[in-house]
């Protein structure tokens, strides 16, 4: 019961962690713009001041402010923006399910979490210049292996899941779940029998993996947001709204992101001291399916300034974007890398995935597993 209560906590900090940098990404100003499909205003007892400040028709003011909202909370290239956020997710499946490098004769049952990001590709090891995040992502999943190879047949077959429920956190809520199958041929492996020399270095021969991922995240975020824009006009200069969404206004965001792929991939490995494990390769990902979504839901209060103190009460505003579902990336080749750590049976290892493409993408997995 302890151990199930860690793996929920855990797993709850995951959610909270991809959630509060989606809305960091989101509210900060990445490059994402949704048409607005609705923009609602209802005037306040102090419109008519507005009006008289700045010599606007009731019709101009409300054009002015329509358009100046939409350009507030509309988002430039939001299938762009959903795609990366779809590529991290479907970024993070990889190194949870399978593994490359322990060759168990029998079982093998773990768990392992990843992260992936999305970076500006322009970005080069050593630059001055801060990494430039396009999309996150995060996930974590518990996997058992069977050998195939007491009846003679050199394949592995792994399963992997979980599933973490609906959790609240004040103006945040998600779940998280996924699941894979896969198979992993070993051509030109070591003989089972211990020598000298294969104590101190030992080649894994060529492993063969494909199969199934599955990934699904949905999150509902609930925050507050304050903007300003100027009302232009040739009346009156520097009067200027307030968007607020305090007590009377709350911008919900939501996200729900599903990936399926198949990958096929080509690794090989090599053992030194028994101890130390270094792996690496190749790995095509075809994506097969699964669509994020997005939408903004926003009631939010106006308050009006021309210049001197006063607070002018314009009404109250009510948007509603929603994103048409955007599929991920058809296919994309990344790199394998991976370092694990042999202690009898159990094995700590983490694995690094790098996939040359625009934006740059690389996922660090890492966990536990025990082999028998």
């Amino acid at each position: 019961m302890h151990e199930g209560s860690r793996i929920r906590s855990i797993m709850r900090k995951t959610v909270v962690t991809l959630g509060l940098a989606f809305v960091f990404l989101v509210v900060l100003g990445m490059d994402v713009r949704a048409q607005v499909t609705e923009v609602t205003l209802v005037p306040g007892p102090d419109s008519s001041a507005i009006l008289a400040a700045t010599g606007m028709t009731d019709q101009q003011l409300q054009d002015v402010v329509k358009a100046e909202l939409n350009r507030l909370f509309q988002m430039s290239n939001a299938a762009g923006f959903l795609q990366r956020f779809g590529d991290a997710q479907s970024f993070t499946s990889k190194g949870l399910g399978v593994d490359y490098a322990s060759e168990a004769t029998y079982v093998e049952v773990g768990g392992a979490a990843s992260f992936a990001l999305g970076m500006d590709k322009s970005y080069q090891p050593g630059n001055a210049l801060p990494v430039q995040v396009q999309s996150v992502g995060m996930n974590a999943s518990l996997m058992a292996g069977v050998s195939l190879m007491p009846f003679g047949i050199p394949v592995m077959l792994f399963g992997n899941g979980m599933y973490v429920p609906t959790q609240r956190y004040g103006d945040m809520s998600g779940s998280l779940d996924n699941w894979g199958i896969h198979a992993q041929l070993r051509l030109f492996g070591p003989s089972r029998k211990t020598s000298s020399r294969g104590m101190l270095v030992r080649w894994g021969g060529i492993a063969i993996t494909t199969g199934y991922d599955y990934s699904h995240m949905s999150l509902r975020l609930n925050r507050d947001i304050t903007s300003n824009f100027s009302i232009p006009n040739s009346v009156t200069q520097g009067v200027n709204v307030d968007v607020t969404g305090s007590a009377s206004g709350t911008a919900v965001f939501g996200v729900d992101m599903t990936t399926k792929s198949i990958p096929l991939e080509i690794t090989t490995s090599v053992r030194l001291l028994t101890l130390l494990t270094a792996y690496g390769g190749m790995g095509f990902d075809f994506n097969v399916g699964g669509t994020s979504v997005m939408n903004l839901d926003l009631d939010a209060r106006l308050l009006g300034h021309i210049p001197g103190p006063t607070n002018l009460d314009m009404g109250s505003a009510h948007i509603h974007a929603t994103i048409p579902p955007v599929g991920p990336s058809a296919a994309k080749i990344r790199g394998i890398m991976g370092l694990q750590v042999n202690l009898f049976m159990v094995r700590l290892f983490t694995q690094v995935n790098i996939a040359n493409t625009t934006p740059t993408m690389a996922s660090l997995a890492a966990g536990l597993r025990v082999a028998y």
